[in-house]
């Protein structure tokens, strides 16, 4: 028993391996640092230099031609409604179209603190009541915001609802309450 416990212990001992091992992890460990330094100081200088080659934002003050006259220029408002949304406090402001008083826009604006990614606002026709996903019929009219949306006549002569809608959460933000476009007179408000 003896000889096989000195045998074990000497088997475990480190110094049968602590010659080998130095030979082969000392340069492993010296190029490792090596590594490590360089991409130390390469690292933030690469992207400092990043930051300050990157371009700014490419920004248009007019609309190219072609696209200009497909944007209508909104003339006098029509009307104007506040409570048209149940959970989101967006004012909704109908304009006539600046070369057609028969065509009609639409624009929206919101407090500061109503803050959703990618807000997108959709028309569906007829009175579809609470949905929880788009359905297929709905017709996109642009982006959220303070530029006015054209509106076609279907959407200005029928009876449907606004619909809030964030694409980068997926879901529906917030449904009008069923509205008429075409029912508005110059001194009233959107019904």
């Amino acid at each position: 028993m003896q000889f096989a416990s000195s045998g074990c212990a000497q088997r475990l001992k480190p110094d049968c391996f602590s010659s080998s091992r130095s030979q082969m992890i000392r340069p492993l460990r010296h190029l490792h640092r090596c590594q490590a330094v360089v991409l130390g100081v390469i690292l933030p200088v690469t992207f400092v230099l990043g930051i300050a080659a990157r371009k700014s934002a490419p920004t248009l003050t007019n609309l190219p031609p072609a696209l200009a006259a497909l944007s209508p220029a909104p003339g006098g408002a029509v009307g104007e409604r506040d409570h048209l949304f149940t959970k989101a406090p967006v004012s909704v402001r109908l304009w006539h179209q600046q070369n057609n008083p028969n065509l009609y826009s639409v624009s929206f604006s919101a407090p500061a603190d109503f803050i959703k990614p990618d807000l997108m606002v959709y028309w569906i026709p007829g009175s579809s009541g609470f949905v929880e996903n788009l359905p297929t019929n709905a017709v996109l009219l642009g982006a959220f915001g303070p530029q006015a949306l054209p509106l076609s006549d279907d959407i200005a002569s029928g009876r449907g609802e606004l619909v809030l809608y964030s694409l980068a959460d997926g879901e529906i933000v917030d449904t009008s309450q069923p509205i008429r476009l075409d029912q508005v007179s110059p001194s009233s408000s959107i019904q």
